[in-house]
């Protein structure tokens, strides 16, 4: 997932897709569009979409222990294993797991690693709920706030990873495992 979008509102900013329906309509910015001819079950992965019925966190989990020195930072970003994941869920995911950025997939325990798994489809769904309801951003805990609600500590804002994005984190209760 990149990009942003909204749901039946506007940004300034023309969309790079705009889909209008009889209730309502989504428009995408700043995405990449990959068009897919013949049949879409042929072609994506529905196992791996967080928000889909087929979801599947076993094979998540297995995938997960495959990058054992990848950060997890750069594991929830992955499309090939949480699509539909982007950066403010990622984000929200490692607060509520309290599971710093820069930890190694590989050094998660099991529990961990099945928690990091529950809650990025969790979260997803509550993203879903609270952005359809256009209150998304009362519900933020730690991204882009600059003390952590848990500890009182303040927050790191800094830029992680292989895609360098914004990450918001506390360094206090958010543990590293490497």
């Amino acid at each position: 997932m990149f990009g942003t979008y909204r749901i039946n509102e506007r940004k300034d900013a023309f969309p790079r897709l705009s889909m209008k329906f009889k209730k309502g309509e989504i428009n995408f910015y700043t995405c990449s569009i990959k068009l897919i001819e013949g049949n879409v079950n042929a072609a994506y992965d529905w196992e791996s979409d967080v928000m889909s019925e087929s979801w599947n966190a076993k094979k998540a989990e297995k995938k997960l222990k495959a990058l054992k020195n990848t950060k997890v930072c750069d594991a929830l970003l992955n499309q090939e294993i949480f699509s539909g994941v982007g950066n403010i869920i990622k984000n929200e995911v490692l607060f509520r797991v309290k599971i710093d950025p820069e930890s190694l997939v590989g050094a998660l325990p099991l529990k961990k690693l099945k928690e990091l798994v529950k809650e990025a489809h969790d979260y997803s769904w509550d993203f879903y709920a609270w952005k359809k309801k256009f209150e998304l951003k009362k519900h933020w805990l730690i991204y882009k706030k600059t003390e952590c609600p848990r500890c009182h500590f303040p927050s790191i804002k800094t830029y992680l990873g292989k895609t360098n994005r914004l990450t918001s984190f506390c360094a206090n209760c958010q543990k590293l495992y490497s």
